[in-house]
C-alpha cells in the first residue's frame, strides 16, 4: 500500500500577555512574601463552526468562570482595611496560552517577576462549579505539600468533605496553570468542585454536568447558560479566598515533603 500525500502549513509567532495583579499585605515584613492565584484567561478562539454553525469557542467554563472568581477574590481582598488583609501579599497572575500547553504559566515560572522562594504557595482555579452547592470539594496536589493541613482546615471549617483526587488517570495535576510552579519547587493546588450536590442536579445542568467531556470540553458549546447558580460560583471562589489567606497567614511557608518528586 502507498499514500502520497501534500500538506500545506501556515507558521506563525505572536505575542500574547499574561496580565498581573497584586494587592499588597499587611505586614511590613512578610508583605515581600506572596501568595499566588493563578487562572487562564485564553481558549481556542475562532474554529471550525458546529452543526448550529457556532464557531467561536467562547470557553464559559473552561475558563471564564475561573477568571471571574479570581477576580472575585482579589476585589474581595483590594477591599479590605490594609490592617485587616493577610500578611502577605496576594498575587494575581491571569495566564495566557494555558490550552497551547501552559506556555503563559511556563514563561513565569522561567521568568518571575517575584523570587520563587517568596511564594508560600500556589492557588490554581480552573473552571468553577456552576451547577449547585457541594457538600465536597478536592484541592489537587494538596497531599504533595505541607498546604494539605491548611487545605484539611478550611474544609473542617466549613464542614465539607476533601476528596482525593477522583480521576488520576486522566492526569489534572498536570494539566493545568499550577503545574509549572510544581515544577520549580513551588507548592501549588488546583481546585476542582465536588459532585455531592446539595441538590440533585436535573434538566440542562444535569445534562451539561454528565455529558461535559463529550458534548462541551473545548467545544463552540461552552457557553453561559442563564440555569447557572451564582451560588455555587461563590461557595467555589470563597474556598479559594478561604485557603489564600490561610496560606498569607501562615507561621512559614510550605514546601514539598521530602518524599515528592517536586521537593
Amino acid at each position: 500500500l502507498k499514500v502520497k500525500l501534500e500538506l500545506k502549513s501556515e507558521f506563525k509567532t505572536f505575542d500574547s500577555p499574561n496580565v498581573v495583579g497584586v494587592v499588597e499585605g499587611s505586614n511590613a515584613r512578610l508583605k515581600k512574601e506572596y501568595v499566588v492565584y493563578t487562572s487562564h484567561w485564553d481558549h481556542l478562539g475562532i474554529g471550525e463552526p458546529d452543526a448550529s454553525g457556532d464557531k467561536i469557542f467562547n470557553g464559559a467554563y473552561d475558563n471564564a468562570s475561573g477568571v471571574a472568581a479570581t477576580i472575585g477574590i482579589a476585589e474581595v481582598l483590594s477591599k479590605m482595611p490594609k490592617d485587616r488583609r493577610p500578611k502577605r501579599s496576594s498575587y494575581f497572575i491571569f495566564t495566557t496560552a494555558e490550552e497551547q500547553g501552559l506556555l503563559g504559566a511556563e514563561y513565569f515560572a522561567a521568568n518571575p517577576l517575584i523570587s520563587l522562594r517568596s511564594i508560600a504557595g500556589n492557588v490554581n482555579i480552573d473552571g468553577v462549579n456552576f451547577f449547585g452547592r457541594t457538600s465536597d470539594f478536592s484541592a489537587l496536589g494538596a497531599e504533595r505539600s505541607t498546604m494539605g493541613a491548611i487545605v484539611t482546615e478550611v474544609a473542617a471549617d466549613r464542614k465539607l468533605a476533601l476528596e482525593a483526587d477522583t480521576q488520576p488517570q486522566q492526569g489534572f495535576f498536570f494539566r493545568s496553570d499550577h503545574f509549572p510552579f510544581a515544577k520549580v519547587g513551588v507548592p501549588a493546588i488546583s481546585l476542582r468542585h465536588g459532585d455531592n450536590f446539595v441538590e440533585p442536579l436535573t434538566g440542562e445542568a444535569l445534562a451539561f454536568f454528565r455529558d461535559y467531556t463529550a458534548k462541551y470540553y473545548h467545544q463552540a458549546s461552552d457557553e453561559f447558560k442563564p440555569w447557572w447558580d451564582a451560588a455555587a460560583m461563590v461557595q467555589n471562589a470563597e474556598l479559594g479566598l478561604a485557603i489564600g489567606v490561610k496560606l498569607g497567614n501562615a507561621s512559614s511557608i510550605p514546601r514539598y515533603k521530602e518524599t515528592d518528586e517536586f521537593a
